[in-house]
């Protein structure tokens, strides 16, 4: 037993000298803690502040000014004055998740209330976010109770655009679109130049004066079939599985689905390109494939809550800006007018991390 015990002491000591020589080791060990809890303390944000709501005042009175200080007076909502519009047009370009609409009468009724009748207050909300959608419904009516003394000073009517039953399904599943295929399109390719370079059959494919460029888009063609493929069959899924309802052009959805692919793809490349082994290459590719899918893309967490930097870094991500596609066109009928910046950021990424694949690819097999 002793003899036991002198062994494993001598192990453990042994492999402490080993760890704190190790740089890698005694950063993962106490450095990833650290960048964890901060990373994911910032990201994890379940609390919503600064809730746009765009208010029509019919009634331009001091009492319906008076009723909209009250709604922005706590740092849940951010009140806007808006007239003339058709209100549907800011859901659809997903300005707003609220619109008020304050009766023209407001005023008269609230100050001298005839037969009992109480003012007014139409409520339209975004029922695409189910979630900020069911606690502005909660918070509202606690406004204005608490503002009066516990008593409802008003009539609220409320109506819920495009998800009326307020299923979280039509909220989750096109996000779980986004996250699906922004994954496989990475894992695929994240393994094509690494495997050409493992088996030692890279050197043959650059006998035959192929270039870089064309070496690239004809791994990403094959991969982008099988992608589309995956894209359809999810996309089948979401329409007969769960009959979550698609609204949108499929047009402008096919051709955006068609951009985020390549991006993957390219992104996937990149990693091979970079890794040029199959084993590295697959360990990259989870993390980047998943945690900007679940965490970064506003799939669960809002991004209007995330701190400066990490909407900023968002930005550079193509899983967000596809989910605000994918959940538009899904939901809210939204089209290429209302969804014109997603769409173009979406295609600058994917020429620019294509072109960047290229030029690495080529930088390493030039002497």
């Amino acid at each position: 037993m002793k003899e036991t015990l002198k062994k494993i002491k001598a192990i453990a000591l042994k492999e402490y000298r080993h760890i704190m020589r190790d740089k890698f080791t005694l950063t993962a060990g106490f450095g990833l803690p650290l960048f964890l809890i901060i990373f994911f303390g910032f990201i994890i944000e379940l609390n919503y502040d600064k809730i746009p709501i765009f208010v029509k005042d019919n009634s331009r009175s001091a009492q319906s000014r008076a009723f909209v200080q009250k709604l922005s007076a706590g740092d849940l909502f951010r009140t806007e004055y808006v007239s003339g519009e058709d209100p549907i047009k800011y859901f659809e370009r997903d300005e707003t998740a609220v619109f008020i609409n304050i009766d023209k009468d407001f005023g008269k009724f609230i100050s001298y209330p005839q037969n009992g009748k109480r003012p007014q207050i139409q409520i339209l909300l975004d029922g695409s976010d189910n979630s900020k959608a069911g606690l502005v419904l909660s918070y509202i009516p606690s406004i204005i109770s608490n503002a009066y003394d516990g008593k409802q000073a008003y009539e609220i009517k409320t109506r819920f655009i495009y998800n009326g039953e307020l299923n979280s399904k039509y909220f989750i599943i096109p996000g779980l679109i986004v996250v699906i295929i922004g994954l496989i399109s990475i894992l695929l390719s994240s393994l094509t130049i690494a495997k050409e370079w493992e088996r030692g059959s890279m050197e043959l494919l650059l006998s035959t004066g192929i270039s870089p460029a064309e070496i690239i888009l004809g791994k990403i063609l094959p991969y982008m079939v099988m992608s589309l493929i995956a894209a359809a069959v999810v996309f089948a899924a979401a329409q007969i599985v769960f009959s979550v309802p698609f609204t949108g052009s499929f047009v402008f959805f096919f051709i955006s689905c068609c951009v985020f692919i390549t991006a993957c793809l390219g992104l996937g490349i990149f990693i091979s390109v970079i890794a040029k082994q199959q084993q590295l290459a697959m360990l990259i590719s989870m993390p980047v494939g998943l945690l900007p899918s679940m965490l970064l893309s506003g799939f669960v967490f809002p991004i209007e809550n995330m701190p400066l930097f990490f909407r900023i870094l968002t930005a550079v991500l193509p899983q967000r800006w596809f989910m605000e596609i994918c959940r538009g066109t899904f939901l809210r009928s939204a089209g290429f007018t209302d969804l014109m910046i997603p769409f173009l950021a979406l295609s600058g990424f994917c020429v620019f991390i294509v072109f960047l694949a290229a030029k690495k690819f080529k930088t390493d097999i030039e002497p």
